[in-house]
């Protein structure tokens, strides 16, 4: 935090000096004017009466000495007195500390010259909370993941091991029932190919976020590369890319890395495009930041849906999760990466066309190695 309240606390404390200064003074002018008008007379008497005369005319002798003595007294318990008001403050401030650490909805109260840090302990306090709360949602999601996936493959291989056995044990097969079942097999063992790497992709989140390795790297040249790649999924529901970019568009970035953001978002609205649709690809560049869209017309997100499309685990459409659709970690993934490289991702979905934009800086972002 870039707040100082040691400072505010000792302006706090200098306060107080002030004021138990001004009484201070206030008690020495009483007391001098009790030193002009009684202490050679009354005062004198008073101490002769109850101590003696011996020491009622060292009194009088030294009266210089007794103004000193007495100053000094009201200097210490000035001290004093500003010692404890601190040392109560500051007990109060780990009297309330002990709230940072519990795992309720009791809020930190401290004096109002400290606001400042109790609403950033309180932030603190529920932010902890929350992300208490996210990492344990996070790994139920992923406990339960697994399990699913796990239960899930037993099906294909259940398949792929069935018609491999029928192929192998079943004597005299017409040509036309031998290819039936390889190509049964055929689509079983795809399936099962399909499970199994999205058991990598639960890895691929945590590698996400390790170092970048940027580069000056041809945009258009990227795009049409990966176009060609996705030609042999979409031609499944008739769908096309159409890229506009400019072909000399520059952008820095880790081309590995960006290339995954691409794939994963191009994933997506192939998944929940519409048949005989195209995903339309554009960009443009700003004085800071290159952006790109990818646009395709689906079923329209709900806007309370929006957000959480990026949460790990997360399906739009659970009913996709046996057959279709990945990990629900592709879209958490893409935001990952494109946020490591100092740009942002967002969505925007209406009247059944859904924008993903995809905001990268010009500039080459610095990397601490050591995190």
């Amino acid at each position: 935090m870039a707040k100082n309240y040691t400072r505010k606390f000792q302006n706090e404390i200098l306060k107080m000096h002030v004021i138990f200064a001004a009484i201070t003074v206030i008690i020495m002018a009483l007391f001098m004017t009790f030193m002009d008008r009684y202490y050679n007379g009354a005062f004198v008497d008073i101490v002769a009466d109850i101590i003696g005369w011996d020491f009622a005319h060292f009194l009088l002798k030294n009266k210089s000495m007794v103004i000193c003595f007495v100053l000094l007294v009201v200097l210490l318990i000035n001290s004093l007195l500003v010692e404890m008001y601190a040392i109560r403050k500051i007990s109060h401030v780990f009297s309330q500390m002990k709230i940072l650490f519990q795992k309720d909805d009791q809020r930190i109260h401290l004096d109002e010259y400290l606001i400042e840090l109790e609403n950033d302990l309180n932030d603190l306090k529920f932010q902890s909370i929350e992300n208490e709360h996210k990492a344990i949602k996070e790994a139920q999601h992923k406990v339960d993941m697994i399990a699913y996936l796990a239960h899930d493959i037993k099906t294909p291989l259940a398949s792929v091991i069935g018609y491999l056995c029928l192929l192998d044990e079943t004597n005299g097969l017409s040509v036309e029932k031998r290819k039936e079942y390889t190509h049964m097999t055929l689509e079983k063992a795809y399936r099962l190919e399909s499970l199994i790497n999205e058991f990598f992709d639960i890895a691929k989140i945590h590698q996400a976020s390790s170092p970048l390795h940027q580069e000056e790297v041809n945009l258009c040249m990227l795009l049409q590369q990966m176009k060609e790649e996705f030609f042999p999924i979409l031609i499944q529901k008739n769908q096309e890319i159409l890229i506009k970019v400019d072909e000399t568009m520059m952008m820095y970035a880790d081309p590995n890395k960006i290339a995954r953001v691409f794939n994963n978002i191009l994933k997506n609205a192939f998944y929940y495009g519409d048949e005989d649709s195209a995903i339309h690809i554009e960009a443009f560049e700003d004085e800071k930041y290159t952006h790109i869209l990818f646009i395709n017309h689906g079923q329209t997100i709900p806007k309370d849906k929006i957000d959480l499309v990026f949460e790990q685990f997360y399906r739009l459409d659970a009913s996709r999760s046996s057959a279709t659709g990945g990990s629900g970690l592709g879209l958490s993934i893409a935001k990952t990466i494109v946020e490591q490289h100092g740009g942002s991702i967002k969505l925007t979905s209406e009247n059944h066309m859904t924008t993903f934009e995809v905001v990268i800086p010009h500039c080459i972002v610095q990397i601490d190695e050591n995190v």
